[in-house]
């Protein structure tokens, strides 16, 4: 009995270490028996690095991590170590590029050796390889905002010239019109026989007295000299009033403002061009900005992707069987149809045609009609609960080809379903669509429909 104890004891030991050592190899990828190479690379922003870290080579595991050295003195740069598998080394090029990047929104952080150009020679083991400092969105937002917040402050004063220069040519118009009304009055005194002027175009004796012109030139010279007089006294007046010089004033004010204006205009592009122009590398804050928007939704498809996956492991599949579903989110049309779903659950089902729930707009695209949110509201009435029970939307279309109708039918599910999760607050994971085309499951009770029908699941 004792004997047999020891040799449970002992299996029971060398089980345990085999299955850590299993488990060892198969989290480090065998990598405890590869060849490694070492590279270093400098950085002034490290943003969450530290020892263990993963290094990746075109987005494979490559290495780690080993150290990361603290410079002494604000002007120097971290010194990284990275052990990278030897298998790699012929991608690494003496032109490959060292950046920081983040798995996901929330994830780790690691470092990826982009592969170089072919012309360039493959990098020796323990050469320091060019990096690239990391883009922070904070910091860009905020260069943005001061950019704003600058390209403000000069249209406030472009709009202030633009007051200005509007007041004065007021001022100068108003000059101009009084001068114009003082030539008009001195215009119609004439037309009224005042002055000499007016003696010769409205006197009528003066074409009789023509006859005699040669008999009375030394009195017609006369009252020329005194009609010259006054022409002399209406000319001097022009220029007493400096109308030419303030038309002259005015025009040299407009040239001056048009000056400012450009000048205002060439600071703003000069201001635009400083902040959204090439960094070091030769790239722009939008190429940076889509790099770093374009990483994010890598990201967040990877997380989604480890959520499904994590739904179908051994320690939580027991959970989704017991509900009866997977996921809502993307419900098999052929297995709904049969009813193979929902089998142990009950159904309760309220249909709603699509002319009491649709309109078109300008464009000829459907969308909800008042009347149609009454009866969605009417419809969702007639259950006994819609909260923490599942709710599926039907839809169906019964015109066009079977490819339009598979289109038409979802998006009527769509609004439908975006109307009860904002109206009613309903949880994502307990709501889904499904796109039926014409046709409605078995055992529904009807063989074809146009519209929309709610399927709460679990209630009735």
């Amino acid at each position: 009995m004792k004997n047999h104890n020891v040799v449970v004891g002992v299996f029971t030991t060398v089980a345990v270490v085999l299955f850590g050592a299993g488990l060892f190899l198969i989290g480090n990828q065998h990598r405890a028996f590869n060849r490694h190479v070492v590279f270093y690379t400098n950085l002034r922003n490290v943003i969450g690095l530290t020892k263990g870290a993963k290094v990746r080579v075109d987005g494979m595991d490559a290495g780690e991590l080993e150290t990361l050295e603290i410079p002494s003195s604000p002007a120097q740069k971290f010194r990284i170590k990275m052990n990278v598998d030897d298998r790699f080394h012929a991608l690494i090029r003496e032109d490959s590029l060292v950046t920081v990047e983040t798995q996901g929104v929330v994830g780790d952080t690691f470092l990826l050796i982009h592969t170089g150009t072919e012309h360039a020679s493959e990098a020796p083991a323990g050469s320091t390889l060019p990096s690239k400092e990391p883009l922070e969105l904070s910091k860009l937002f905020e260069q943005a905002q001061g950019i704003m917040t600058q390209a403000s402050a000069t249209i406030n004063d472009l709009q202030g010239t633009m007051k200005d220069v509007s007041g004065r040519l007021d001022t100068t118009l108003d000059t101009a019109t009084n001068t114009i009304k003082n030539v008009n009055g001195v215009v119609g005194d004439i037309r009224n026989g005042k002055g000499a002027v007016g003696l010769l175009l409205e006197d009528k004796a003066t074409a009789d007295n023509i006859r005699q012109s040669v008999a009375n030139v030394r009195q017609t010279t006369e009252k020329l000299n005194d009609s010259t007089v006054r022409v002399d006294n209406l000319l001097a007046d022009v220029q007493k009033r400096q109308l030419v010089a303030k038309v002259d004033d005015t025009l040299n004010k407009a040239n001056s403002a048009v000056g400012n204006l450009d000048q205002t205009s060439q600071q703003i592009n000069t201001t635009l061009k400083s902040a959204f122009g090439e960094d070091q590398y030769g790239e722009d804050a939008g190429a940076n900005l889509q790099q770093s928007l374009t990483n994010i939704n890598q990201a967040t498809t990877n997380l989604t992707d480890d959520t499904e996956a994590l739904k179908h492991e051994f320690f939580f599949k027991g959970f989704f069987k017991h509900r009866g579903y997977d996921d809502l989110d993307d419900l098999p049309v052929d297995k709904y149809r049969t009813g193979q779903l929902f089998k142990s659950l009950p159904v309760s089902r309220e249909w709603i045609e699509a002319p009491s729930l649709f309109a078109t707009d300008g464009g000829g695209e459907e969308m909800l009609s008042p009347q149609g949110r009454q009866n969605i509201d009417q419809a969702v009435g007639q259950f006994k609960a819609i909260y923490g029970t599942p709710l599926i939307v039907e839809g169906y279309a019964s015109s066009g080809s079977e490819s339009e109708q598979i289109v038409k039918s979802r998006r009527r599910a769509s609004l439908v379903l975006g109307y009860l999760q904002v109206h009613y607050h309903l949880s994502p994971k307990n709501t889904g669509i499904v796109a039926l085309r014409n046709t409605p499951p078995e055992n529904s009770g009807k063989t074809t429909f146009d519209g929309v029908s709610l399927v709460s699941v679990g209630s009735k």
